[in-house]
């Protein structure tokens, strides 16, 4: 009579066991859309069912104590928006849920530093380098539930791309001032490197795969001292071979080349001249004809492609204000003198979207 006594009692106990079990977090339904930034009164990130549509939803940044604004960095697919502020401990990152509107950290201890890398090509991850002026780590994060996995990289690795297949990752490093910079390849935690290139001359930087993964384009910059450095477009294939130039581009402000949605052309910051850092324009290379256009707006964000690829949108300073000065961070200055742009690829036509709005681009 034990016996099955005590198998009633074992399957009553896994039932109730069963209720309590913790259920893996369910993604939040979400739409794409159309955002961008405004600042006044507060910042304030806005979504829309298209450029100049009426807005849907607007979620507000509320910055953390002694923060400023610095960039915006939404998820390849996804409701994820990543927002990077400059705070008085250092950089740090805070992710924001589009369809509820809620937010968290990235890391859930708000004295160690973090600064946006990538994100993995789901848009359910995201990678940063954390520690930076105390000890430096790689980390791939989950954007919902905060797990964090530490990449075994180089405490020296600046830059890091993930492969549009999400098997690889693209990162560079430099042990310091005049050592040039080194890229590597690895698997998705950063398992199995193996060296890319070596440029013991220049900087390698700002790397973006290609759509179908097959190229990657990336910056080259002078290894030296300059503040608002002039730099260059290149472009090779994803094993590091047939690398080449592309264009002279901008590459003091820190903004990545971006590929068109069929991956036959590349947005980035381009200077009208080389020795000149305050004068920017929006440019777009197209590997099919190997031609160069440019709009004569000084971008000073990076730009983005809508998702079918017939436009662009951007941010400027008013006519009123200058570009940014040589030297000056890529951070933004917002305020009423930022304008949101749309340029148009097929007509080569730019247009004002609004005032006092910047950094724009598509949830998808």
């Amino acid at each position: 009579m034990r016996l099955p006594l005590f198998c009633c009692l074992v399957a009553l106990l896994s039932v109730l066991l069963s209720g309590c079990a913790v259920s893996p977090p369910v993604d939040s339904a979400y739409s794409p859309a159309f955002f961008y930034l405004t600042f006044t009164p507060n910042p304030t990130l806005n979504l829309q069912g298209s450029p100049g549509a009426a807005p849907r939803k607007s979620i507000p940044l509320n910055p953390p104590t002694d923060c400023s604004f610095y960039a915006v960095r939404p998820a390849p697919v996804g409701r994820w928006i990543a927002v990077e502020w400059e705070c008085s401990f250092g950089p740090a990152v805070e992710l924001f849920d589009t369809a509820s509107g809620k937010s968290h950290f990235a890391l859930s201890d708000p004295t160690i530093d973090s600064r946006f890398l990538a994100w993995q090509p789901d848009g359910r991850s995201i990678y940063l380098k954390i520690g930076t002026l105390s000890v430096p780590q790689t980390l791939r994060v989950d954007a919902a539930t905060g797990k964090a996995v530490e990449l075994p990289v180089s405490p020296f690795a600046y830059d890091l791309a993930a492969a549009p297949d999400g098997s690889r990752i693209y990162y560079a490093l430099s042990k310091g001032l005049g050592f040039g910079s080194e890229a590597w390849l690895a698997g998705p935690d950063g398992q199995n490197s193996s060296q890319l290139l070596l440029d013991g001359q220049n900087i390698i930087a700002l790397a973006q795969y290609s759509p179908d993964g097959t190229r990657i384009a990336f910056i080259k910059m002078p290894d030296d001292q300059n503040a608002a450095p002039p730099g260059e477009l290149w472009v090779m294939d994803s094993d590091g071979f047939n690398a080449r130039k592309l264009a002279d581009a901008d590459a003091g402000r820190g903004y990545s080349p971006v590929w068109s949605p069929d991956g036959t052309k590349i947005a980035f910051i381009g200077r009208q001249q080389p020795d000149r850092p305050e004068v920017l324009n929006l440019s777009i290379y197209n590997l099919s004809s190997s031609s160069l256009v440019s709009f004569p707006a000084a971008s000073v964000t990076q730009p983005a492609w809508s998702p079918e690829g017939s436009m662009l949108a951007f941010s400027s300073y008013g006519s009123s204000t200058s570009a940014l000065t040589p030297g000056a961070s890529s951070g933004l200055l917002p305020g009423d003198t930022m304008e949101l742009w749309i340029y148009e690829v097929s007509s080569g036509k730019g247009s004002k979207l609004s005032t006092g709005a910047c950094c724009a681009g598509w949830i998808r």
